[in-house]
């Protein structure tokens, strides 16, 4: 059994020419003429590792890119944008879209074949995978394919304008009061909660700021999330906090974490009987990255300032 290879190329010329060269070299290879025929073929075929051209009409290479790699059941799959196109700027997109390699189109297409084997070898696929015939009528159907690239812009959309407004929240800040308001405020926006609460390391000491719907609900809220902080290595609290056995079922816990120093904890807590979905925590992860972003400038003005500053690791 051979590897089997997903070509992808808009030019008759170009993809007989390549395919050809390919299955010389003993690979298996399946054609697609564009890339919604080709991400048809991969979810039909399961190729070892997929090779497209960028400049296509439709969903061109970088598109494919994303769809394949924020897809579970294609992620794994090596990609190769093949291409005229040799600019820094082309390169950079093409990497950023998730390609695993980008080289430019040459005669004899050396370069291709050596970077087939690297990743191949890299993927761990000793041997070719085991393949289940499947009824083709039920693999996606062009609309179909149109409708997750359309539904992948608009995802990515939505995490870019996420990421920047976490980002603003910190400009010039240099007040964790004022950071964990802004921060609950946009959280508010997205995410229907009983309570968030955000802790903050400060070295020898934790601070705990939180966004109640109900203020009879503090103390129970400040335990559990120091309970929690605590198990997650964050230094004691300066000041009291109330000692319940509050357990809030369903909580999006997310630590925030920055070279390996743990500046501080998120943690989001649904109404009862609520339960939060995976895109949820997806939304959770994506603001403490870029929240540690925010801690670590915050921080840094306290350093500038003679104040202590997290010196421990994370755990």
């Amino acid at each position: 059994m051979s590897y089997r290879l997903l070509l992808i190329e808009d030019s008759p010329t170009q993809l007989l020419t390549i395919k050809r060269m390919l299955e010389s070299e003993g690979y298996d290879v399946v054609a697609a003429k564009n890339g919604a025929e080709g991400l048809a073929r991969a979810y039909g075929e399961s190729p070892d590792l997929i090779i497209s051209d960028v400049v296509m009409s439709g969903i061109n290479g970088y598109q494919l890119c994303r769809l394949v790699k924020n897809d579970p059941d294609l992620a794994s799959t090596p990609i190769i944008l093949l291409t005229k196109l040799d600019g820094s700027i082309d390169r950079f997109w093409g990497l950023k879209s998730g390609a695993d390699r980008y080289i430019p189109k040459e005669p004899g297409f050396a370069s291709l074949i050596k970077a087939i084997r690297e990743l191949l070898a890299e993927s761990g696929a000793n041997r070719p995978r085991l393949r289940v015939l499947g009824d083709p009528q039920k693999g996606p159907n062009a609309e179909d394919i149109n409708n997750r690239l359309h539904q992948l812009l608009e995802r990515l959309l939505f995490e870019a304008t996420l990421a920047d407004e976490v980002r603003r929240i910190g400009e010039d800040i240099a007040d964790v009061e004022i950071i964990a308001e802004k921060l609950f405020v946009l959280l508010s926006s997205i995410l229907n909660y009983q309570a968030c609460a955000l802790v903050v390391s400060h070295g020898s000491y934790s601070v705990m700021l939180c966004d109640l719907a109900k203020q009879s609900q503090e103390s129970t809220v400040k335990s559990y999330v120091a309970k929690v902080a605590l198990q997650l290595g964050l230094p004691p609290f300066k000041e009291d906090v109330p000692k319940t056995n509050a357990v809030f079922e369903n909580s999006l816990t997310q630590p925030v974490d920055v070279a390996g120093l743990r500046l501080g904890l998120l943690v989001v807590v649904p109404w009862p009987n609520q339960a939060y979905k995976p895109g949820d925590q997806k939304v959770i992860r994506l603001v403490c990255d870029q929240l540690s972003t925010v801690l670590r400038l915050y921080l840094s003005y306290m350093q500038r300032d003679g104040l202590p500053v997290p010196t421990g690791g994370a755990s």
